[in-house]
């Protein structure tokens, strides 16, 4: 470029000492072009308009996606070539290669653009700024812009399927029936009897008074709803240093895949973590607690609650809180006859001795190991209704209970 204006200044002089038309003419040329055209295309490149569509993408590992842009030139001023180029995290190119768009952009005209991607890992990530190139089709005039818009990427822990965690069908999630008849759901219609004084009118059962000549009342199975609470232990140092990205990754996508199972099924699950987040999206409602920000997600039920698990769990990072000290935080929140997962590499004694406090408070709590060894290799044996189980995690992402 600085060749180019030495020529153009070479020209002028060549034009005043010669003084004729031709001279002049080549003079005024590179005046054109090195001068007023790039002011000009100065001018025009700052009305190119860049939005992302949309703002937030969310996937699962392996799956394919695209991040598509909308280019508006809002000046009449022609743009021979444009190139475009996207900040993105090597995780989420497709053939680990980055793209570069390079595409001709006439005045008062748009194009829709995208980039192949192809996430391979859990996270939360941001992509930008872009990297806007304009010029001339000769090459001369070439000016490169950064445009600050961004975009975030979610990318899911991997989630298998209920048959994969090999959980016992028995296991009683959800509605436990409960040993007062204090809480009728009016769901569970368990018969009929006959009407008694300050029976409530709506509880009349209409066809069998009608079958009866008398009156008749529904009666209702009673139930407590049980709380699923999954207990995510992230701390750093309860893991091997050997086998620390595969196991902690091993408990993120347990973690996952409990709560997809359980809410899928209909169940309340909630989510604590003594992990930390890397970074924070808009609408996420998580709440934080404690000096070591503990994260806590608590339990609810649809599609909306296991998006919201999923979306924290992409982004979480092991960190320095331990996990007894989580539990004990987390105290009330414990509901009567509360069903506590709690996912941890070793089964330690502090861990056993907390799950026994809470078996005698009468919650049910399930162990899921995903450290290499079992500790206790006799909880393995339980019977599917104990208070108290223990489930190794396997490497290929499925659970499997020892029998």
């Amino acid at each position: 470029m600085a060749m180019w204006r030495l020529l153009a200044l070479v020209a002028i002089g060549v034009a005043l000492l010669w003084e004729g038309r031709p001279a002049y003419s080549f003079a005024y040329l590179f005046l054109v072009l090195f001068f007023l055209w790039q002011h000009w295309q100065t001018k025009a490149a700052s009305q190119i308009r860049i939005s992302r569509r949309p703002q937030e993408s969310r996937f699962f590992p392996q799956d394919f996606g695209e991040v598509q842009l909308n280019v508006v030139n809002n000046s009449n001023f022609p743009f021979p070539w444009v190139s475009l180029g996207d900040k993105i995290p090597h995780n989420l190119l497709a053939g680990g290669r980055l793209e570069r768009l390079v595409f001709p952009l006439p005045g008062r005209a748009q194009n829709e653009l995208s980039f192949n991607l192809s996430p391979r890992q859990r996270g939360v990530y941001r992509l930008g700024p872009l990297e806007l190139a304009v010029g001339d089709l000769f090459g001369i005039n070439t000016q490169r812009f950064s445009v600050p818009d961004f975009q975030t990427v979610v990318v899911y822990p991997q989630v298998h399927p209920l048959t994969e965690l090999a959980l016992p069908a028995r296991l009683p999630f959800g509605n436990l029936q409960a040993v007062r008849r204090i809480y009728p759901d009016p769901t569970r219609l368990a018969g009929v009897r006959p009407y008694e004084q300050g029976d409530p009118l709506r509880t009349l059962h209409w066809p069998a008074t009608a079958r009866t000549h008398s009156l008749q009342v529904k009666q209702f199975e009673h139930t407590v709803t049980a709380n699923c609470l999954i207990f995510l232990n992230l701390h750093e140092k309860d893991y091997e240093v050997a086998s620390f990205y595969p196991t902690t990754e091993l408990a993120i996508s347990t973690a996952a895949s409990l709560a997809s199972a359980l809410i899928t099924a209909g169940e309340s699950c909630g989510l604590f973590t003594n992990g930390s987040l890397t970074e924070y999206l808009p609408d996420q409602k998580i709440s934080l607690s404690g000096q070591d920000q503990t994260l806590q997600i608590p339990a609810g039920q649809g599609l909306a609650q296991l998006t919201e698990i999923l979306t924290v769990l992409a982004g979480l990072e092991p960190q320095l809180l331990d996990f007894v000290t989580l539990l004990r935080s987390q105290e009330q929140v414990y509901a009567p006859g509360s069903i506590l997962l709690w996912i941890v590499p070793q089964d330690s004694p502090e861990i056993l001795a907390e799950a026994e406090k809470q078996v005698r408070a009468g919650r049910q709590v399930l162990l899921f190991i995903v450290g290499a060894k079992v500790l206790h290799p006799g909880l393995l044996h339980r019977p599917q209704g104990a208070s108290l189980q223990m489930f190794a995690v396997r490497s290929q992402g499925g659970l499997n209970h020892e029998h």
